[in-house]
């Protein structure tokens, strides 16, 4: 039972570096439900398309009089009956007609146009979906990563804490170390240990929402990929004319001219060809009832033109005008956020790096500083409370400077994914 045990963990946990996550999510349940949204949009594309051809269709009617049809005559002539039969009481029509639309007005067209744009529109709100969603893959990976080198650096600072602990009480016990020096190294030591824990709920927390939004259960991850931006310059161009949220809108903007033009549509007239076999009799062999031709087969066309609907259509159309160019100004007005938005993400990666060139002389500073005060303690030269502090600052710098490598990945992921989906990808792959 333990072999198996043994055999099926690799299955159950998962760990995971950076690129494995991002293909993980893309099985992700709201990109699978975005999916057969778009096959839905994609069959109504085609429902849409079908009104394109000629329609058939099979009619069998059965009606049955109260009364004989009969025609009245009122004749002068003696003997002459006052009403001769016309018709019968049953009657059966069945009947194969096609219809054909020559021309709607450009309704059809219109339809079918908007249909494919709305089909379109669904296939890039799912790109713009996955970009989002690897866009919290990459806070949550950072934020752990951060939090992984934060309880490391802890539980480090734990450890050097217990072995100054153990020293202090050898010099306490000799007398060579006040009672309140001692307290406060131990005081230290169970600040330490509150954090740690803090970053290990954290870490917890940062794991379980990875392992939803991935769909498997991430136990770890591992470490940070480097990426590479391309020039800034190009960046907004690029963002502009490939973000699938951007694109979203422009295809919006479409289906807002499709709807002018099934607005304009009700203005043309229609024209359709019109044709049926068509036979007729009192017996469902529709051989006819002995007064009229059974054949009553025909070909014809039917034209249709609206002169006035009470002003509908231009209502109509002044609505779907007024759409439109709501549109146009909310798309200026998100393509002006989107440079602001990114332009301001450069500059705080900028800012990141210049950051981190300060953490890392800080690291320097701290590690000499730490060897350099637990010398000293060991020599009585340093306080015990000096030791406390000195262990605590190497830990707060190694854990900022590990967080700050983590903020500037995000950082750049968010870039990369505020310029566009492709971006990202090959830049994650190289």
């Amino acid at each position: 039972m333990r072999k198996i045990a043994l055999l099926l963990l690799p299955g159950l946990i998962y760990a995971q570096d950076f690129i494995s996550l991002l293909k993980l999510a893309d099985h992700n349940l709201l990109l699978q439900a975005k999916s057969q949204e778009i096959i839905a949009k994609d069959a109504l594309y085609r429902s849409a398309k079908s009104k394109n051809y000629p329609t058939l269709d099979a009619k069998l009617t059965a009606v049955y009089l109260k009364d004989t049809p009969t025609m009245n005559f009122n004749l002068p002539f003696p003997g002459m009956p006052p009403k001769i039969e016309v018709g019968k009481k049953a009657n059966y029509t069945g009947e194969v007609g096609i219809s054909y639309p020559l021309f709607t007005g450009f309704a059809i067209s219109g339809m079918i146009e908007k249909a494919q744009l709305d089909k379109e529109k669904a296939q890039l709100e799912q790109k713009d979906l996955k970009r989002k969603l690897y866009l919290q893959i990459a806070s949550l990976y950072s934020a752990l990563y951060s939090l992984n080198h934060a309880i490391s650096a802890n539980k480090e600072a734990v450890n050097a804490t217990e072995a100054s602990l153990k020293k202090a009480r050898g010099f306490y016990k000799a007398g060579l170390l006040a009672p309140s020096e001692l307290a406060n190294i131990k005081a230290q030591k169970f600040a330490i240990q509150a954090a740690l824990q803090k970053f290990i709920s954290q870490k917890k927390s940062a794991l379980q929402i990875l392992s939803y939004l991935t769909g498997k259960p991430i136990d770890k991850i591992d470490k940070l990929p480097s990426l590479t931006l391309p020039k800034s310059a190009q960046l907004t161009d690029q963002a502009l004319h490939e973000r699938a949220d951007i694109l979203t809108l422009q295809k919006l903007l479409q289906m807002d001219e499709t709807d002018i033009k099934l607005a304009k549509s009700n203005r043309y007239p229609t024209l359709a060809l019109i044709g049926a076999l068509k036979l007729q009799g009192d017996s469902l062999k529709l051989n006819g009832d002995g007064f009229t031709n059974p054949n009553k087969s025909y070909v014809g066309a039917a034209v249709e033109w609206k002169f006035f609907d009470g002003f509908e259509t231009k209502h109509k159309l002044d609505a779907a005008k007024a759409k439109k160019l709501g549109r146009i100004l909310y798309l200026r007005d998100y393509q002006n956020r989107v440079k602001t938005t990114l332009q301001s993400e450069i500059d705080t990666l900028f800012a990141l790096q210049l950051q981190y060139k300060a953490k890392q002389a800080q690291l320097e500073a701290q590690e000499s500083y730490y060897k350099l005060t637990r010398g000293r303690f060991a020599n009585h030269l340093a306080s015990a409370d000096e030791l406390s502090r000195a262990i605590a600052a190497r830990a707060g710098a190694k854990a900022e400077f590990e967080q700050i490598k983590a903020e500037i990945f995000k950082q750049k992921c968010t870039i990369l994914l505020e310029t566009s989906l492709e971006e990202f990808q090959k830049a994650v792959k190289g």
